[in-house]
């Protein structure tokens, strides 16, 4: 049996009361299950966030309005605060040294809240992603290649690919128009694309495999949240003829909306819909415990059975993890 471990949304100010050396105990968790694999599904660092009333110094937006010299400085920032919170590096550290590390990236670590790629100047587009590989994917050398790719695991013996997505760097933005005459919603995805030209034949092509499984990875959603691959509405329809032409079975597994979530197919969905998001963030960014997320997920499988077990851990004011609820399922 192969475990991968997946999580997303870790903000390092989301709980200022923790000190620097205990935060984000979620990572410390995972590492105890002793996962085979992790996949991290971005927004690992937030150059944005919070509700603008509420005094925020990092409003919604800002990183849009500064010069390129300033945000790649303050994103480099981020990622070493980030990078050098304790149980995040051990665990990032281990996976590294086995070959055993994933991700791509969402909104709030590419660029700014909502981004698309055809809003995002060249050059902001090519510091986010060498900054990327340096810090999270840990290149020596990074270069600002395309961060899409896929993986046959467990590498030894593979039964599962993993398709690891960029669904922000060639997407473009949707303008949703309601004609109030026709009292309808006009179509607002016509031309437009989620992962643009080159990266659909890619995913096109490496669907096309005899493996028993393969698991769609993304920073964004099917289905679910404001933000999902279903508002492109054309080029869904092409994603879900590849589900339905697939001789494997088709999972997706994404994060960005703060929850841990389980979506059956159905006329929308042509596949599981896998999410974990927020393992150490908030919902809203409220100074609230009610509002706390601290989420993560692990899947187990092998070349017959498919298992998702969702974490959700409970912690008190000094950081410490008071109680972690487990729910799993059998997907297959």
């Amino acid at each position: 049996m192969t475990k991968l471990a997946f999580a997303s949304c870790s903000r390092y100010d989301a709980f200022p009361n923790i000190p620097h050396h205990l935060k984000q105990p979620e990572w410390k968790k995972i590492q105890e299950l002793e996962p085979d694999y992790l996949l991290l599904l971005g927004d690992q660092i937030y150059m944005d966030y919070g509700v603008p009333l509420l005094n925020n110094p990092e409003p919604l937006g800002w990183p849009e309005k500064v010069d390129e010299s300033v945000f790649t400085a303050k994103m480099r920032e981020k990622y070493i605060q980030q990078c050098s919170i304790p149980h995040f590096k051990n665990l990032i550290d281990e996976m590294r040294d086995k070959n055993a590390l994933f991700a791509t990236w969402d909104d709030h670590d590419f660029a700014w809240d909502n981004a698309k790629g055809d809003v995002v100047p060249e050059d902001k587009k090519s510091s986010s992603i060498m900054l990327f590989k340096e810090y999270i994917l840990g290149e020596q050398t990074p270069d600002n290649s395309p961060i899409y790719r896929y993986i046959d695991l467990p590498e030894n013996n593979p039964v599962a690919r993993f398709i690891i997505l960029d669904n922000r760097s060639y997407s473009d933005t949707i303008k949703f128009n309601y004609d109030l005459i026709e009292c309808e919603l006009e179509s607002a995805s016509e031309g437009k694309s989620l992962l643009g030209s080159e990266q659909m034949q890619f995913l096109t092509e490496k669907m096309q495999h005899d493996l028993p499984h393969t698991f769609i990875c993304s920073g964004t959603t099917l289905t679910q949240g404001n933000e999902n691959w279903s508002q492109y509405e054309e080029e869904y329809e092409v994603f879900c003829q590849l589900v339905k032409d697939a001789t494997s079975n088709v999972f997706y597994v994404g994060g960005d909306i703060h929850k841990n979530m389980l979506k059956k197919p159905n006329y929308l969905r042509p596949c599981f819909e896998i999410i974990s998001s927020g393992i150490s963030n908030q919902i809203l960014g409220l100074p609230t415990q009610i509002d706390d997320c601290h989420n993560w997920a692990i899947l187990d499988f092998d070349i017959n059975f498919v298992n998702v077990s969702f974490y959700k851990a409970k912690l008190n004011s000094s950081g410490d993890i008071m109680q972690v609820k487990e729910k799993i399922k059998t997907l297959l």
